[in-house]
């Protein structure tokens, strides 16, 4: 009889600490500036830790880390800064239109925002789904952006060398919890 009391009391705890993992899973804490600074930084680091990689198209779903393309650079950065920082990585879609709907426009970016741009503005679609080319953005108008003209990884102006006076900056940090 001993042992049945004893393993209604077990069960008893694990039905009430599976309550708690409940209740407190769902909790996402706003991070301090001081750590979303730290996420920004970390994601950077990321996004820098690329440059010189070959470029090579990918179609979103090849990703790989030996040859990268704009799209999977912004994976690459972003899963990996938020990953090093705050052990959860953000996970972003394949394609540029899916990245941009997982954050918000801003005018006043911040590094490790996404830039995207419409290269071929001569088409007459400006940010009506025909965008591009993406990159992290670095601060101080700089980006790193996977670039098939250079062939590399490389770090640039926002402009693209004054190229693409027209940026849109997309911050997909701060509406995931970062």
């Amino acid at each position: 009889m001993e042992w049945v009391r004893m393993g209604l009391w077990k069960r008893m705890i694990a039905r009430l600490m599976c309550g708690l993992a409940v209740i407190v899973t769902p909790l996402v804490v706003a991070p301090t500036p001081a750590q979303a600074i730290g996420v920004r930084a970390a994601v950077v680091d990321a996004a820098e830790a690329y440059l010189g990689t070959p470029y090579k198209l990918a179609y979103g779903w090849t990703c790989g880390t030996q040859a990268v393309d704009c799209e999977c650079l912004n994976r690459h950065a972003i899963w990996d800064g938020t990953e090093r920082a705050t052990g959860r990585g953000l996970q972003l879609n394949y394609w540029l239109q899916g990245q941009i709907n997982q954050g918000r426009r801003v005018t006043n970016p911040r590094p490790g925002d996404l830039v995207f741009w419409d290269t071929d503005p001569d088409d007459g679609i400006r940010y009506g789904g025909d965008l591009d080319h993406t990159g992290v953005y670095i601060g101080n108008n700089r980006v790193v952006d996977a670039n098939a003209y250079y062939g590399y990884v490389k770090r640039d102006s926002v402009t693209l060398g004054g190229t693409e006076p027209d940026p849109l900056f997309i911050d997909v940090l701060t509406p995931h919890g970062y």
